[in-house]
């Protein structure tokens, strides 16, 4: 059988014969939620809360560090950011055409937009900010309570705050035409050969159309595709977040949880053990890794797995079986699949990266805790956490050669396996440097404190060494 045969639920119950044979169409323009239509006053507010550090509770994150928008509106890392005191388990769905979703995060825990950003904005694991506290900040920012009078008429408030962030999602993080949208409307050589072959293959015998359809290319269900355990999650860390969001979603078997349950936790149907909601499928060169947890860093590997039929894990659709596409099909789907690439919506950097204050001091060990985020993923003793973050006292990086490397490193983040003193290390960091718009001389006195407190009275980093990695 297909993935056809995985993608449609409906199979089990009904032939299709008499039903509609779900299609493919250029993407449509976005609905609007009537009761929060889009303005300029909504637009710009949104967008100022959406890169506003002061939502996390730390005071180092906000919605862009889980959703970078030059990498694709999520990050390029396997899994996402976490707040401080907290790593995560899954990679962040792109934001790109959210307007579109019928529903919200891997499990569907959320709708709609309006609603979703509160919950990742009080979330521990997330921003863990506290949502009165957090209104109190606005309305001591006098052009903070400006923005929202003129968006909404209100002073700062918790639901007027979920849909400004929401109108800025819905409106502007938004995709233009891709080669496959030209085809649709009507320029058939848009599309090359291979693509319009793959078109068939998608359609047919790869089956990927009954998951993937309409305008945005998901059906946003929830299926099970048979993904092998990630031995990333058996760390400490990992499985501290898992039982912690297991026994908050309301499972009672939280205390022996091991893996991500996925649409089960919201469910508690054992049918849907392991299920993740259908991503979209559009400007999947700008949106990788994919799957849930980030395990594949490219499409070659995604065709792959559908292609052996998925792991045999448990719980996994019997209707996912091997599909013998040849190397050349496999050519043509992705040729298809690349065909989806439409462009991205054009922001400013000075948009979203944070500033740098006059009044923000150039110090290593203040940066490191503060702006820098790095006690997010590394601690103050300056260790790590097991299997995910190295230590930085005795690392070799660390200690090696002139501070290029960690330089780099705070600059343009890691993603990908690294190896430190004999062990095994995913580090999942963001460019924090560009991320947080941090200047030479703070990435310069950050790599710097870090070399000299845990490298061994290693030399310091100069600005000519970071301008040269930027």
């Amino acid at each position: 059988m297909s993935i056809r045969h995985y993608f449609s639920p409906l199979l089990l119950l009904f032939p299709l014969s008499g039903w509609a044979t779900p299609e493919l169409s250029a993407l449509p323009p976005v609905t609007e939620n009537p009761n929060n239509r889009y303005t300029e006053a909504r637009m710009t507010l949104g967008r100022a809360l959406f890169f506003d550090n002061r939502i996390s509770a730390s005071g180092t994150m906000n919605c862009a560090s889980c959703h970078l928008p030059h990498q694709g509106w999520t990050t390029h890392t396997a899994l996402s950011p976490a707040n401080p005191g907290w790593v995560e388990r899954r990679n962040s769905p792109t934001l790109l055409n959210v307007g579109h979703n019928k529903s919200l995060i891997w499990d569907g825990r959320a709708w709609p937009l309006e609603k979703q950003a509160i919950g990742s904005t009080k979330n521990p694991v997330h921003k863990g900010q506290n949502i009165d506290k957090l209104m109190a900040i606005f309305t001591a920012d006098p052009e903070m309570v400006k923005m929202f009078k003129a968006a909404y008429d209100s002073k700062p408030n918790v639901a007027d705050y979920g849909k400004a962030l929401a109108v800025f999602q819905r409106h502007f993080i938004v995709t233009g035409d891709s080669p496959f949208d030209l085809y649709m409307k009507g320029d058939k050589s848009a599309l090359s050969k291979a693509a319009i072959r793959g078109v068939d293959l998608f359609k047919g015998k790869a089956g990927c159309i009954d998951c993937h359809h309409g305008g945005n290319f998901t059906d946003s269900d929830f299926h099970n595709v048979g993904l092998k355990k990630n031995t990333l999650l058996d760390s400490d860390a990992h499985q501290k977040v898992l039982q912690f969001d297991t026994k908050r979603t309301g499972v009672k078997e939280w205390e022996t949880t091991t893996i991500d349950l996925g649409r089960y936790l919201i469910s508690k149907n054992p049918a849907d053990k392991a299920k993740f909601k259908t991503p979209t499928l559009r400007n999947l060169a700008d949106t990788y890794p994919y799957m849930h947890d980030g395990r594949y860093q490219t499409l070659e590997q995604v065709i792959e797995h559908f292609n052996r039929g998925g792991d045999q894990t448990p719980n996994q659709d019997p209707r996912i079986k091997p599909l013998h596409l040849t190397a050349a099909e496999k050519q043509d789907l992705l040729a298809f699949l690349q065909s989806l690439q439409g462009t991205l919506p054009k922001i400013k950097m000075e948009d979203w990266i944070r500033q740098v204050d006059a009044s923000d001091t150039v110090d290593g060990e203040i940066l490191f805790k503060t702006k820098g985020t790095c006690v997010n993923c590394h601690q103050l003793n300056g260790q790590g956490i097991a299997g995910v973050f190295p230590p930085l006292a005795n690392n070799s990086h660390v200690t090696a050669g002139n501070g290029d490397y960690v330089a780099k490193t705070i600059l343009h983040g890691r993603h990908g396996k690294l190896e430190v003193n004999g062990q095994t290390f995913m580090a999942t960091m963001p460019p924090i440097g560009i991320q947080q718009g941090l200047s030479d001389a703070e990435v310069a006195a950050i790599a710097s404190y870090i070399r000299q407190a845990w490298g061994n009275q290693a030399e310091g980093v100069t600005e000519e060494q970071v301008r040269a990695q930027r």
